[in-house]
């Protein structure tokens, strides 16, 4: 014979059970794959002189720490999207892929910005395309202003481009941390304002 005080608990037993369906996800989420579902894919000009100081940022370093800081960066909305960063062959002009964001890594010398001119002459064909510019190599701070200076003006009166100054980075020393972290948070800036850029063009078409 049952327990009549049972019954309560039993009756409630019995409802979970039949509603637990409402709480089971036919589709469950998989986890753990280690897969981004979004990559953003960032090409680079290198416009490195022959005459590049060996105690400046060397490209191959550059690559490898920006890819890792953009990536472990990534604001929390954005959690599975990862970064990679592609060179642009000499003499292309870029893929009809790389329509967005475009960094140019330069030498700080006059062969640096003679380098990062032709490049963005030749790559600017698409109106879409945006260029931020990063100087490496400058003796001193004076010098790299003049030189992204000397760049700017050329581009906007030449090709009315606009580019967007990324400064000046220097070799790994013991600012180099918290000034990549402001490259890779400029960089981030810079892509989400184009992204949004090419949105409200293509809802104006």
């Amino acid at each position: 014979m049952h327990n009549p005080a049972w019954r309560p608990a039993q009756l409630h037993t019995e409802r979970l059970a039949s509603i637990q369906h409402h709480f089971i996800d036919e589709r469950p989420t998989v986890r753990g794959t280690g897969k981004p579902r979004v990559i953003h894919s960032l090409p680079v000009h290198m416009a490195v002189a022959a005459e590049h100081p060996t105690n400046a940022l060397q490209p191959r370093y550059l690559m490898e720490a920006l890819t890792r800081q953009l990536s472990i960066q990534t604001p929390t909305v954005a959690e599975h999207t990862s970064w990679q960063l592609k060179t642009i062959p000499l003499g292309c002009r870029a893929t009809n892929a790389d329509q967005g964001l475009i960094l140019v890594f330069a030498t700080a010398n006059l062969e640096g910005v003679r380098l990062a001119y032709t490049g963005i002459k030749m790559l600017s064909a698409t109106p879409s395309r945006r260029f931020g510019v990063l100087f490496s190599g400058a003796r001193d701070a004076e010098f790299a202003r003049r030189c992204q200076q000397r760049l700017a003006s050329g581009a906007m009166q030449f090709l009315g481009t606009d580019i967007h100054e990324l400064g000046h980075l220097s070799a790994p020393g013991p600012n180099f941390s918290a000034d990549l972290a402001r490259l890779a948070r400029e960089i981030q800036k810079l892509w989400g304002n184009h992204s949004i850029h090419n949105d409200l063009e293509v809802a104006h078409t």
